[in-house]
């Protein structure tokens, strides 16, 4: 998942290495520090990546906007050609995270917890494509699809939700 971000007509968004991280999801540990001024706000921010912060009312809505920064964050570097860090593990993340916090003089309470965060970045933009084709052909690309788990439009991009 390093190197720079280059669009492959044939594959989608590929890394310049040959390794392939179009419709690839992602996970990052984020601190999720309890607002010491704010009851059931946290704040979440993430070790691996300076800069990508965020915050929500109570933990489930953290959650969201940790999903929603994280994504956003990705995406971003992608489509710049940035390098995509490579994600600690838990107990990494965790030393990293506290050791910002004393840096930035900021209390550590006990009820901080470290979550894995997903995200599915689309760094490139979809393009609508309309086409014709004989009905046989249709009819082979919907049977493979449904064998796929695939839509008839995630199919050609390898893209849907098996």
């Amino acid at each position: 998942m390093h190197g720079k971000a280059v669009y492959n007509e044939d594959n989608g968004v590929v890394p310049a290495s040959s390794n392939q991280y179009r419709c690839m999801m992602y996970s990052y540990f984020a601190q999720f520090l309890p607002d010491p001024e704010q009851i059931g706000v946290y704040n979440v921010s993430f070790p691996d990546l300076p800069g990508c912060v965020t915050f929500g009312h109570g933990i489930n809505a953290a959650m969201e906007a940790a999903i929603d920064a994280l994504t956003g964050y990705l995406e971003v570097e992608m489509a710049s050609g940035e390098t995509i860090p490579e994600a600690s593990d838990y107990a990494k993340a965790q030393a990293q995270a506290q050791k910002q916090s004393r840096e930035l003089a900021l209390d550590i309470p006990a009820d901080t917890v470290y979550l894995l965060v997903p995200a599915d970045p689309q760094p490139e933009p979809f393009v609508r494509v309309a086409i014709s084709m004989q009905p046989p052909l249709l009819i082979q690309i919907d049977r493979r699809a449904k064998e796929e788990g695939l839509s008839r439009s995630g199919l050609p991009v390898g893209c849907g939700n098996p």
